[in-house]
């Protein structure tokens, strides 16, 4: 009887999945990009607006009680933290861009 190695398997999955890989494309993908651009101009056009910063999102986290942040980046118009609880435990936060509150996103 012969066994697979585990680097077998994983290399025989991919090949398995690699066909099916056009299908699994972005719902905002298209052939010409408009739809693309048009979401990026949009968020552009928000992060211009918002009222909260980059810098003003690290310091709403920290007053929030959450640790020192690790990553910030803006996304779907609010800032997204990466931070430590006050036990150690890393944590997801969503800092609204117009008002500064810190809300906890779960995984």
């Amino acid at each position: 009887m012969t066994r697979f190695l585990p680097a077998g398997a994983l290399a025989l999955a991919i090949a398995a999945a690699l066909p099916l890989a056009p299908a699994m494309a972005s719902a905002d993908d298209n052939r010409d990009g408009r739809r693309t651009e048009e979401r990026r101009g949009a968020e552009r056009e928000a992060l211009a607006r918002a009222a909260v910063d980059a810098a003003g999102a690290a310091a709403a986290v920290r007053a929030a009680g959450y640790g020192p942040v690790r990553s910030i980046e803006w996304e779907r118009g609010a800032w997204e933290v990466k931070s430590t609880t006050a036990e150690g435990r890393r944590v997801e936060l969503r800092v609204d861009a117009a008002t500064g509150a810190v809300t906890r996103r779960d995984r």
